[in-house]
Parts: structure tokens; sequence; C-alpha cells
């Protein structure tokens, strides 16, 4: 947890988070694997804890009898009590007659309908000579069944039906989901079942699939963490199972003479995949009755074996091992890991002892370890948190990312931690802290946003395999205070005996800690090289002196835990101004219509000359970093209770952004306004912040390269907007007296513009507007806002243009641009992008099929809806570890000639499906007050707000027909009014150079 960045969460994060900011993910927790690309945009999920022992008999048989129904098809349901009391969902468990668990959410705001089934088989299941095998595993089953030969069509019906799909391995849980539109469901769970009942495990597929398996692997071949992770693991018992390698790769999927590589997926898919070791999840509008048969006529074939016995493994850390890691950074970074094993913490899901732990020592409170370390400029952040169990254990770590001083006094730094544990060893448990923590676990349970169908079915089945059905919703919030017994348990294992360490730098290591001077070595699957030692003398001795001697306290009451949650019963539709003066806009909307007692306050601080050159772009992040920097302990506790913030730059100045709970959120909002013109920054933390962002923009090119090749792009062909080189080139020439003179302007003269949304009355947002008015009345210049604007791109144009990154793979983004002046309209844009949108969807499953499944370019492969503002863009992205550029490059191009002369015949129930399909999407209603305020504040901050552009688009799709379409592809796309741009990181080919394209660049552009 980046402290800068905590704030900014809503609190009201989805089932899986709601409690994150009491139990943070050790650093080292596994990497979780998915199937499918990561959808661009998405992040890589974060791991799922190991499975323990089912049981689904003795829970229906222990509940009470009216908790059960009987439904149509014969079976019992068991009604699951303790859901929130925002939640509008019904929840049913029946098991079929295969044995199989299966968990029937009836939700009345679905608009897709979702299926997901867990496995309880992972990495830990892998065969020591196979590693990687249970994630290869997961990939295979997506590549035909017996009733469903085709390796592509499971995902190109849920993608030709609106919805979308994936997996992902753990240690111990395989997890497969999908959405998809209503009618299409019975469908999609048609082939969806067959996963599990009839795999085809082809040969020919078994061998190209590998491949992509392997991409996978190399495109994180330079990922930070991921190296860290596995040189951490050479510190573990290599007896136990999360020691290993766990995504595999071409040297560890292959034929054995005792077995071939498809001989031994059926071993482990036969071995695991049975009813009583899987979970299912449904999740619809429909009644409990109707997803009952649903799920007997689908999964009653999966096939029964017997009740899985648990499974036995070795403790994590080994004795007479080393217990000190020096691993080498690729990156500009410094991190100090302390990683404590404790016993495995999973059956406590009702009281969370380690909560304790965490809530004090990763506390951000003045007085607290964080605000000492950050008041010596030492660290930039600071968590404590538990990992997933790994068997009978688990860590317990804390992490600081330190600063360069901070690594330099990193003696400093151990000292403080270990004497605040000495602190917490040495003091009586604090009652409040535990009353605290069941407090606001349950208040945010039971205020917790709408969770999609799709995150719901997909968390729930993980938890199905793991926690007693009785209790699966309940286990999301803490339920009474742990006992005493159990915290002073688990301070007594932080000593030295099951303590490792991790120091990850670029830089000088402590090497006084070490016993013995430091070996290198290279860790065989990413490369990282470290160096593994016992602890020395010194450095233990400073352990056990640091206990003695800490000036850090123990955290306050929280004041700012919720008082009144009553909602109001004003409503609005649209937001109105109910505020105006020169210079000073409000804007309201009263929207109680979510049943949750929260709002969102935004105040934009618009000012001349704010990010209109790269020296006041930085001095505009600067600023914003160093008032989040400091009010960071001040803001902890008003987080925890769930009154988030987020205080950013932007091309027109400033934006604060409350969210919350509404009952203290207008006090808290015009406090942190004060506090914005209040601060004063200092010389020295400027140095440190301004040496920090340097660093950031030092390691942006490690960063995935498709991710970059992204950024690139928005960077290119938008105005006024500068690359991360020129960024570079000017930082150092910043003083800190620029700093100055950049605030003092900024806060002499400005606009500003509010709007308040959410569980508030007109009334209190008018008393909040005309109290911020009064603080800046001689101040308040009315001034027009710049407008984010596309450069004009030259039409028929073929360019192409580098960035840069540490990636060895290939990366290819191949775009297509309309830059017909009739975009130059909104209206005729929004009809154009349509069009583009609908290009998309019709391309999309194809693309990724014939690239990445068929002709193995590579793991990461999509194509993706680019457009922005008034431009209509199409883009197809590749990142590939075993293919050059030209091939890339023109295997995009065959694709879209290809694709051209299919969609030319396209038939009309497949256009109508795909129009339906978008539709579907652009139709889907908020589930939670911030879908409606983002974008609505979106607006609000233009010129000319419109507060119709959803309906302008619906109309749009809906005015299109397939003849519109066909003229489109023939008249449109093959016009000169289309031009290229490709975005590569690698040299490119001389011989597309000499078909005419040309290197381009950011001025280039501009001068056009």
């Amino acid at each position: 947890m980046i402290n800068t960045i905590r704030k900014i969460i809503p609190y009201w994060f989805a089932l899986t988070i709601a409690l994150a900011c009491f139990s943070i993910q050790a650093g080292n927790s596994i990497s979780t694997e998915t199937h499918l690309q990561p959808n661009i945009s998405n992040a890589i999920m974060t791991s799922i804890t190991p499975a323990r022992s089912t049981q689904t008999s003795n829970e229906i048989n222990r509940a009470k009898d009216d908790d059960l129904s009987t439904s149509p098809t014969g079976m019992n349901m068991l009604e699951i009590p303790n859901k929130s009391l925002t939640d509008k969902n019904d929840y049913r468990l029946i098991t079929l007659p295969n044995h199989l668990k299966v968990l029937l959410v009836s939700d009345p705001q679905a608009e897709r309908f979702s299926a997901s089934l867990a496995v309880n088989v992972g990495s830990f299941q892998d065969p020591d000579n196979q590693q990687g095998l249970a994630h290869f595993l997961e990939h295979m089953l997506f590549l035909g069944t017996e009733k469903y030969p085709e390796p592509g069509d499971y995902q190109s019906y849920i993608n030709h039906h609106g919805g979308s799909n994936n997996a992902y391995t753990s240690t111990d849980t395989t997890n497969f989901y999908f959405d998809i539109k209503p009618s299409a469901y019975e469908g999609a769970l048609d082939r969806f079942a067959q996963f599990f009942t009839t795999p085809l495990f082809s040969e020919s597929l078994t061998q190209r699939e590998k491949n992509a398996v392997d991409s996978e692997y190399k495109a994180k071949l330079k990922d930070e963490s991921r190296r860290n992770n596995q040189a951490f693991k050479t510190l573990l018992n290599p007896k136990h199972p999360y020691s290993r390698f766990t995504v595999g790769n071409l040297e560890t999927l292959k034929d054995r003479p005792e077995a071939s590589l498809r001989k031994q997926l059926l071993t482990l898919y036969n071995e695991h995949y049975f009813s009583e070791n899987m979970a299912l999840v449904l999740v619809t509008n429909l009644s409990h009755q109707d997803m009952a048969t649903l799920a007997k006529q689908y999964f009653s074939d999966i096939p029964s074996k017997q009740t899985p016995t648990k499974q036995h493994y070795p403790t994590l850390m080994k004795t007479n091992q080393p217990q000190l890691q020096f691993v080498q950074s690729l990156i500009d970074s410094n991190t100090l890991s302390f990683q404590y094993q404790i016993d495995a913490q999973e059956n406590h899901y009702k009281t969370r002892p380690t909560r304790y732990l965490s809530y004090i020592l990763g506390n951000e409170n003045e007085g607290s370890l964080y605000a000492s370390l950050k008041a010596d400029g030492l660290i930039n952040s600071l968590s404590a948190g538990v990992s997933p169990d790994y068997g009978n254990n688990a860590f317990f770590t804390v992490t600081a990312h330190l600063t360069n001083s901070g690594l330099t006094n990193i003696d400093t730094v151990a000292k403080r931690i270990f004497a605040t544990i000495g602190l917490l060893q040495s003091t009586p448990i604090n009652p409040m802290y535990q009353l605290e923590g069941v407090q606001l676990s349950q208040l945010m349970y039971n205020n917790q946003n709408y969770t999609a169908p799709q995150n719901l079915a997909r968390t729930l089945s993980a938890k199905l395999l793991k926690i007693p059905a009785i209790d699966i919703l309940s286990s999301f919030r803490i339920e009474k205070t742990a006992d005493n017994k159990q915290v002073r348990q688990l301070l007594k294992q932080l000593d030295t005996k099951h303590l490792l360490v991790q120091v990850a730098t670029n830089k000088a290591f402590p090497k006084h800690w070490a016993k013995q001077k430091p070996t290198w070595q290279t860790e065989p699957w990413y490369q990282s090289t470290y160096s593994n030692n016992e602890f020395s003398s010194a450095f233990l001795d400073f352990i056990n002196l640091s206990v003695k001697n800490t000036h850090v306290t123990l955290p306050e009451k929280n004041r700012f835990i919720p008082e009144h949650l009553d909602l109001i019963t004003e409503k609005d539709t649209t937001p109105n101004i109910v505020f105006h003066q020169q210079g000073f806009t409000f804007w309201h909307k009263s929207d109680p219509s979510f049943g949750k007692p929260t709002a969102m306050n935004f105040i934009a601080i618009r000012f001349n000359h704010a990010a209109d050159s790269p020296q006041n772009a930085l001095l505009n992040q600067l600023w914003s970093r160093l008032y989040n920097d400091s009010i960071s302990e001040l803001t902890y506790s008003p987080y925890i209770a769930g009154l988030g913030y987020q205080f950013y730059p932007h091309a027109n100045g400033m934006t604060l952004r409350t969210s919350g709970y509404s009952d203290k959120q207008n006090t808290y909002t015009t406090w942190l306004i004060d506090q914005v013109f209040l601060f004063r920054p200092s010389a020295e933390r400027f140095a440190q912040i301004k040496t920090q962002l340097a660093k950031d923009f030092a390691n942006q090119k490690s960063r995935q390269a498709y991710s970059n090749a992204y950024s690139t792009f928005s960077t290119l062909i938008t105005k006024d907007s500068f690359t991360i080189e020129q960024l570079e080139n000017a930082l150092p020439h910043l003083s800190f007296e620029d700093l100055q003179q950049y605030i003092k302007e900024a806060r002499a003269s400005f606009d500003l513009v509010g709007y308040s949304t959410g569980n508030v009355t007109k009334e209190q947002t008018q008393a909040l507007a005309h109290s911020l008015h009064q603080r800046f009345v001689g101040r308040l210049v009315p001034k027009k806002p710049i407008e984010i604007q596309t450069k004009p791109i030259p039409a028929n144009q073929k360019m192409h243009y580098p960035f840069t990154s540490t990636s060895s793979d290939n990366v290819v983004l191949y775009t297509l641009i309309d830059t017909s002046p009739e975009t130059s309209t909104s209206n005729k844009a929004i009809t154009e992008k349509a069009y583009f949108a609908m290009l998309r969807k019709l391309v999309n499953s194809r693309f990724y099929q014939e690239l990445r499944t068929q002709k193995q370019l590579g793991y990461i492969v999509g194509a993706q809806d680019l457009s922005i503002r008034n431009t209509p863009i199409l883009g197809l992205l590749v990142q590939s570890p075993n293919q050059d550029m030209a091939t890339i490059i023109s295997t995009i191009e065959d694709f879209l000639k290809e694709e051209e002369k299919r969609l030319l015949a396209l038939t009309k129930e497949e256009f109508d499906t795909t129009k339906i399909a978008l539709l579907d999407e652009l139709n889907m209603t908020a589930k939670n007050l911030s879908d409606n305020a983002l974008e609505e504040w979106h607006q609000i901050a233009k010129p000319t707000p419109d507060f119709h552009t959803k309906k302008e688009w619906i109309d749009s799709v809906e005015a299109i027909d397939k003849t519109d379409f066909i003229d489109f592809l023939e008249n449109k796309l093959r016009s000169e009014s289309i031009s290229n741009i490709i975005i590569h990181n690698k040299a490119f080919p001389a011989a597309l150079t000499s078909q005419g394209w040309i290197e381009t660049s950011p001025d280039k552009l501009t001068a056009n």
C-alpha cells in the first residue's frame, strides 16, 4: 500500500476488497496466472487464499428447518444468512446429485448473467518435474471439448453476445468465470460446463498452447515483483510447494520419457477435476428455482469421486537455513521487507487477530511508526499485513519503500520497526482497537457497493471451496473481537527465529547485516541476482536493543467514524447549479437512490498556465505530491473510517475529490481545501519528492511494454501533452523557488467549480459552497477551461513512432485513425465512433484466436476501441517474445485484409447480434454512486456540459443498420481519410520504410 494512493481508493470496495485496509496482502504472496490476455487495462488478479477441506452436507444438516426449502429439482435449498444491509441479492445453496456445491445468487439488478466454477487445485499440486502444469491445464480447457471442438468457440460465443471471460490459477485454486447477456446465458453455460466433463486435450493444441504459456512467462521476466518474489522463494523450505516456480515455460512443460505432456495433463485433470473438489456460483436475476434447474441440467455430469482429503505441507521455513536476502533491482527502487512465519490464519476469519498487528504497524497517524520514519525522510511508504495461508503457515509482513536516505540509514529504519513490534509485545492488548476494528468492518460491510455479477461469482466460488457455506457472506466482515490469547500467540511469533528479511535495491546493501561476505547467485526462472546469508551478530544485537528504545505512540480513538447514517428524501434527476458568483460555480444533485449514506464532492481550482509547458506540468505534479505528503498522517484516520480523498493535477489546475460516508464529508472537504491554501512546502521535502519523481520517470520504461505502448500513443496524439523524455529533461532545472512562485501565482487568481452529489441535500451543498466562497472573495476570476484535444492527424498517412522499454519482447500497437473533417463536430464524431465500436466488437475475438491461439504470435493480443474525444480509432496490439516486428505487422495487415472480405459478407444475424450487444453495454444502468458521479463531473468540467451524451450514443447505434455498416466498410475504411500509426519498441523494419512508412513524433504531429 503506497500511502499517497490509499486515500484515493473509495472505501466501498467490492466484497473482496472491502476490508483490505485491515488485512494487507503480503508483498511475497504468489502472483496468479490468467488464461487470457489481461484485457490491457485490467491488472492481474490478486492471489486467492488456499483451500481447506470442504463440507456441505453437515452445513445443510445443521441449518435451521426454516432455512431450508425444496426446489422443483428435488434438492434442498439452504438460505445463506447474514447478508449486508444494503445487499439486494438473495443467496441459496444447493448440492447436486453428484455432490457439486452450487451457490445460487438471485440479483434483481443483474444486467449480465454470470457463472464461476472454482477447483481446489493449483500450483501446489504441480508434479515436481512439471512446474506450471496446473496453470497450463487451465489454458487447455479453453481449447475445445467433444461437443464444441473448435478451440475458439467458447470465447467467440461469449464475445459475440456482449460478454467477457477469463480464468486464473493460484497456489491451490483454479477459477473459471464469464458474464454474458441474459438471452445467451444457457448457450454459455452449455459450453462452459463441457470444460469439466469432456475436454479434448488435443495433442496438436497441447504442443501449440505451451508456447502461449511460455510467452506469458516471458512477458514478466523483468517485472520487479515477480523477480523479487521468485528470489524470496530461495529462502524457503525447498520441500514446501510455495518455494517452486508456478507459471510454466517450454523447459518445464514438455514430454517426459515416462509420460507425454498430454498424458500428464490428463492425469492432473482426472485427479483433481471432480465434483466434490469444486464449487459453482451462478449469478442472474432469475429465481432460485430456475437457476437450480440450469445447474442440474448442465453440471450434473461432472464426475463424482470422493471427498477430497486435506493435504499437509511442511513448514515454510527450514531450520539452519539463511534468513537474509539481498536482491539486485533492475529499477531505481529501495525495498525493505520483514516476513515473519506465523500460524495459518484462515480458520480465524470471524475474528482476524492479525488485524490488530497490521492496524498498529501500518498506522499512519501522527506519532505512528510511519510518521516517525517519514518525518525524517527515510521512507516513501509503509505497509503491514498477512499473506494467504500456505499450508500450516502464513507470513506476517512489514514492508518499507525507502528513500535513498532511508537506504543509507537502513539501520535506523529497521530499529524503529523492531522497536514498534517490541512495544506491541510489551504492552497489554488494547480492547479499543479490537472493538474499533469490528465496528468499522461491520459498518463497511453493511454499506458496501454493488458488486458486478462476474466479480461476485468469481469471489464467492473461491471462498466456497474454503469456508462453510453458512458463513460465506459473514466471512467478509469481522464478526467479533479476537481472543487476547490469539493476538499474544501471534506477537510471540514475531521473533528472529521466524524472521526472513529481503532488501531489494540497485544501490549499496547493508552488508554488515550478513554473517558472511555476500556470494551472488542467479535465480534460474527470472534471472534476478541475489545473495542469501545468515544474520550477523551485530544485526541480532540491534534487534534486541531496539525493543527497549522507541518514541512511537499507539493510535488514538478514531473520531471520524460516522454517527448519522440516515438517508435523505430529496432526489434530483440531473445536476443543477445551486450557487453562482463571479469565478465560482457550484453544482448539486441529491441522489440517495443507491440506498447508502454516501456522497462525493468535486472541487476544481483552475488557474492560468497550470500545465502549458513541461516545467509547469512538473510544478503542478510536485505541488500535488507535496500536498498529499504533508497531510498524509492527518488523513489516515478519516480513510480508515470510510472517508477517502484524491488531490490531483491536470491541464486546468488541481481537483480535490472526496468520497465516502456523507455524515462528516463536507466538514472534511472544507478542511482539505483549507490545507491546500495553508500548505507551505519545505525545501528539504521538495528535494526528496523531486528525487522520487525522477525515479518514477526512470522506472516508467520498466512497466509492462504493452501498457507503455498505449500511453505513448495517447501522448503522441494529444495536444499540449509532454513525453516522459521532455519531463525528465525539464525536471533537474526546477528549483524550490520556482515551486514557491508557481503556488503563489496559482493561489492568487483562480476560478472554482464544485459538485456535490449523493446522500446530501441542496441546503447542505449550498452551505458548503457559501463557506468555500467566503474564503476566496477577491481572488476569484472567471476562467474558460482548456479542453483536451487531439492533434490534427494528416489523412492517408502511414506513420510509426518508437517508445523505450526494458522488455525484450516485440510490441506493436497498430492503429487505424479516422481523420475525417466531419468528426470535428460532437454529434458526427459519436456516429463515427459508433461504427468503430461495432468494428472492434466484430474483429476482436477473431483477431485473438487467429494471432494468439492459432499463430502463437504472443500471449498479449487484443483489439481495442481507442476512440478518444472526437477521433475514432481502432487499435490492434501484439506483444511477442518470439516474432520479429516485420512478421507481426504483416500478420496484422493480412488479418485486416481477410477480415474486410469477411465483414463485407456479414450476415444480418451476426450484425444484429453485435449491434444488440453494443446497445446492451450502452444501456447498462448505474449500480453505484460513482458510476454516475464521475461521468457527471466530466461534463461539469467542460465549457458546455452535456448530460445527454449517453443517449446520443444509444441513438447513434440504434440508427445504424447493416447497409450503413457495409457502406462504412467500403467507403470509410478504404478511403484516404484513414491514417495508420504504429507504436513500437524495437527498430522499425527498413523494408517497411521503403513502403512509405515514415517516422513521426509529437513535434511533427503538432506542426501539421
